[in-house]
């Protein structure tokens, strides 16, 4: 018998588009039997953009009201890819109208609302999946998948950095990512939050840190306010040292005006007997060294992924090195809630995922500040 998930979704902008067709491709790339997402409802900010966005996106209806959205018995999963000031405040009266929930980064602009929704969810018991979708690259993967077998020894050091460039346009307007209070920062935020999350899911939980940050661009253009400007009070740039429970020492790097970087999303892990390297800029690969390997050929080899990794057989061509980019990865996100919604089970990474790392996003901001070291709790 084919059980229907009936989808409501908060906010209609680029990264909506792309979780629809993440939907649309489970039931072909995944094995998901009987399993059908209905797109329902749609709820934005006005009646016009909601509109706009069930024509675009083929929902039956729309709101420019999200608590009529989250309170409809014509929803069953909640998928928040609104701006991160709204996420608190719609999870948590979607967990209390026992809704099933997933929510896009950043989890919310404080660790306090972050608690505010992993508490709703657990005691309602629904699902709360966190949109940190390059976990689910199957280079990732096949990275944890060696440090937990014990192929790269014990684990030594460990880096990792998120770059991009569109930020450091002058001329870009004024937005709400650019406001603290209601983005909870700016590149530790919308970038560093993935690379956090990849930092725990590969070496475990981070017991202090050391961050310096910088903005570069201090005021902004109004949009459609000749001359007027506002203040920039979120960082274009954040470094951080990072000391985690098990002992291993870490570096984080992040901004979103390093120009020439695109999605340059990277990491390393060393270890006594070997190394990983992954670039999302180089999706399909991953760069392995194996300090076991004779003298004479020890080096890193690069390994292509393809049916045999994780999630390998979803491949819309299932070939080595045919290819797996940001699309396939938030296919298998919604994969993995779509499975958990019909199965009534949870999954990780859940909301308890997404307070940790607002945690560590204000033990950096608050290092930063006090140019100290900074317990993480």
């Amino acid at each position: 018998m084919e059980k229907q998930i009936k989808i409501g979704m908060i906010g209609g902008g680029a990264i909506a588009k792309a979780h629809i067709i993440a939907y649309e491709s489970v039931p072909l790339l995944h094995s998901l039997e009987n399993v059908k997402p209905v797109f329902s409802i749609v709820a934005d900010a006005t009646e016009e953009l909601a509109s706009q966005a069930a024509a675009k996106l083929g929902f039956q209806k729309y709101y420019s009201d999200w608590k009529t959205l989250v309170s409809s018995p014509d929803v069953d999963l909640v998928d928040i890819v609104a701006p991160t000031y709204l996420h608190a405040d719609v999870a948590v009266e979607a967990a209390e109208n026992d809704k099933q929930i997933l929510c896009e980064k950043p989890i919310a602009a404080s660790a306090a609302d972050a608690r505010r929704m992993y508490d709703a969810a657990r005691k309602a018991g629904v699902v709360n999946a966190m949109g940190f979708n390059y976990r689910r690259m199957p280079a990732v993967l096949l990275a944890k998948k060696l440090i937990s077998d014990g192929a790269l020894g014990k684990i030594t050091q460990f880096r990792t950095s998120f770059l991009e460039d569109w930020g450091a346009n002058p001329d870009m307007p004024f937005t709400w990512r650019y406001d603290s209070k209601r983005a909870g920062g700016g590149a530790i935020a919308d970038l560093g939050s993935h690379i956090l999350d990849i930092s725990r899911f590969l070496i475990g939980e981070i017991r202090s840190v050391c961050g310096m940050q910088s903005t570069f661009i201090k005021e902004r253009k109004i949009a459609y306010s000749p001359g007027e400007t506002a203040d920039v009070d979120v960082d274009d740039y954040t470094c951080a040292l990072m000391q985690f429970e098990n002992g291993t020492p870490g570096r984080l790097e992040t901004s979103w005006a390093s120009l020439g970087r695109k999605v340059y999303l990277d990491f390393e892990v060393d270890g006594t007997e070997g190394s990983v390297y992954f670039n999302f800029e180089r999706p399909n690969e991953l760069s392995y060294y194996s300090g076991k390997d004779p003298k004479d050929l020890q080096g890193h080899r690069t390994i292509l992924m393809g049916p045999i990794h994780p999630y390998g057989s979803s491949f819309s061509f299932p070939a080595t090195g045919s290819g797996a980019g940001f699309q396939d990865s938030l296919n298998n996100e919604i994969y993995e809630v779509l499975n958990a919604v019909a199965t009534g089970s949870q999954l990780k990474p859940d909301f308890f995922d997404g307070w940790k790392v607002a945690q560590i996003i204000e033990a950096i901001q608050k290092s930063s500040s006090s140019q100290k070291w900074v317990d993480v709790n």
